[in-house]
């Protein structure tokens, strides 16, 4: 039987099998926040670039506000990844190595794991690998179509995590140190190339311009230099667990075997380049004691290839013994990994916000103007918005659920209208004197006098300042009992005044 065949029915058994992994689970809550983010599309938004959040809001308008909706598309961002490191593998080694990889690739836990729930790391991996096969046939062909389906595909990765500005310096430096590469960097495909990437930069950079640098002002040069060396143990122990012990030995092996071959080798060179700056990357970012899923699939996902040179220094026997431990033991390490992950149901679902709506409803006499929702965090908040039918007024362009106010700023609902936010008020015309001499304009707050529902899981005794100092009076209104047992509990609070100083 055609092995092709035999790999296309797999590929489209394990996407099915992905897809039934997320069917009838709840939206989770960060899922929710996700989509609420991706709903009004933008290039970024408060935690990165918006490639994310705008596929999770694609799935949940097509598929409905639950955890397959969300996750629709990840599935085929891995269908994406191993067609593009097939496409990678195959004209520098061969069909043969390059599906070999590819089902490989699909037997890695860390690569399932990051097709079962939204992220970053599958779609940056997925563009990457396509961007390195497609710059590798215009460098071969000297071809500017293909010089700019790599550039496009550039554009992409960065559209999902900042890791992927690496990607064409790093190509850059593989081609710099080969003398046919360095023929390629005289004629206008690469650099023709690097210009969807500088447009998305640019919107990227205008976007933080607008909202005060969000994604840059938590570092600073000292600490982005601050590396926690006793940090090292534990994540190549994270990286056995997330590979398997087996594939972290065989990559480690191909490492070596490229590192020895890149002075003689052009298409070694053209391949480990990139991975080994992938592979410092991950280092870099788990070192810092930050994810490291993304930069880590990434780096793995490019180091695959290397594994297709290893016969040719150990001998065509030794090999096959050896990968087919790999593959062996990929599989039932991945099978050992998802048979061990907790499928919690989810905190929020559409008929405890139908309980939440009755709670409002009940409460809607008490005041001359609608009660506004206020949840205890970004993903409470969020998961509340995604479920609510419409029976709640909200003001227009407005979150449909708010966060507590505060000074610091956690998550995209900083970005949003607040309702402890003070609006201008026209300049006044005439000269007449003012109550406060000192005050050249006054703000007012539309929020001022109003009630609200504040929804959390804390106890009474554990309310925050936000709501027992800022409004008037509070009381709790109703215990709603939760899919996964836990209990919301909904606090009435009235007459709203704002938070002193």
């Amino acid at each position: 039987m055609n092995p092709r065949l035999v790999f296309l029915c797999l590929l489209a058994v394990l996407t099915g099998l992905r897809w039934c992994w997320n069917f009838g689970f709840d939206l989770p809550a960060e899922d929710a926040y996700l989509a609420l983010c991706g709903a009004p599309t933008s290039v970024a938004y408060f935690d990165g670039p918006g490639g994310v959040p705008a596929c999770v809001a694609l799935g949940v308008s097509l598929f409905g506000s639950d955890a397959f909706g969300a996750a629709f598309l990840w599935p085929l961002f891995a269908v994406l990844a191993t067609w593009a490191l097939y496409a990678l593998v195959r004209p520098l080694a061969g069909a043969r190595d390059a599906l070999a990889l590819a089902v490989l690739l699909n037997l890695l836990p860390l690569f399932n794991l990051a097709a079962l729930r939204p992220g970053s790391a599958l779609p940056l991996s997925a563009a990457a690998l396509g961007a390195l096969a497609c710059a590798w046939r215009g460098l071969d062909k000297d071809s500017l179509l293909w010089w700019l389906a790599a550039g496009f595909l550039a554009a992409c990765a960065l559209l999902f995590s900042y890791g992927a500005w690496l990607l064409l310096p790093s190509l850059f430096a593989s081609m710099a140190a080969s003398r046919r590469g360095r023929r390629g960097l005289f004629h206008s495909g690469f650099w023709l190339a690097c210009l969807p990437s500088f447009a998305v930069v640019a919107g990227l950079l205008a976007w933080n311009a607008d909202h005060g640098w969000v994604h840059f002002i938590g570092s600073t040069i000292k600490s982005s230099l601050s590396l926690q060396w006793s940090l090292l143990p534990r994540l190549v122990l994270a990286a056995g667990t997330a590979l398997c012990p087996f594939t972290l030995l065989a990559l480690a092996v191909a490492i070596l075997f490229a590192l020895r071959q890149m002075t003689i080798a052009p298409k070694t060179k053209f391949l480990a380049l990139p991975a080994l700056v992938a592979l410092l990357a991950s280092l870099y970012t788990g070192l810092r004691d930050l994810p490291t899923q993304g930069p880590g699939l990434l780096a793995v996902a490019l180091l695959l290839p290397l594994l297709a040179w290893i016969p040719s220094r150990i001998g065509r026997a030794l090999t096959v013994v050896g990968m087919t431990a790999v593959f062996l033991a990929s599989a039932l390490w991945t099978v050992g990994v998802l048979a061990g992950l907790s499928r919690e149901r989810g905190f929020i679902n559409a008929a405890v916000v139908r309980q939440l709506e009755e709670v409002a409803a009940s409460v809607a006499g008490q005041g001359s103007t609608p009660v506004f929702l206020i949840a205890e965090d970004a993903p409470l908040a969020s998961a509340v918005a995604v479920n609510l039918s419409g029976h709640i007024l909200t003001e227009p362009d407005h979150p449909p659920v708010y966060t507590l106010e505060s000074a610091f700023s956690a998550s995209q609902y900083a970005l949003w209208p607040r309702y402890d936010q003070f609006l201008d008020t026209p300049a006044p015309t005439s000269v007449a004197p003012a109550a406060d001499p000192f005050t050249e304009q006054e703000g007012h707050n539309p929020f001022i006098g109003r009630s609200a529902l504040y929804i959390t899981r804390q106890g009474t005794q554990d309310l925050p300042q936000a709501i027992t100092a800022a409004f008037g009076a509070w009381r709790l209104a109703a215990e709603i009992s939760t899919p996964d047992g836990q209990t919301l509990r909904v606090y009435f609070c009235s007459d709203y005044q704002t938070m002193p100083l």
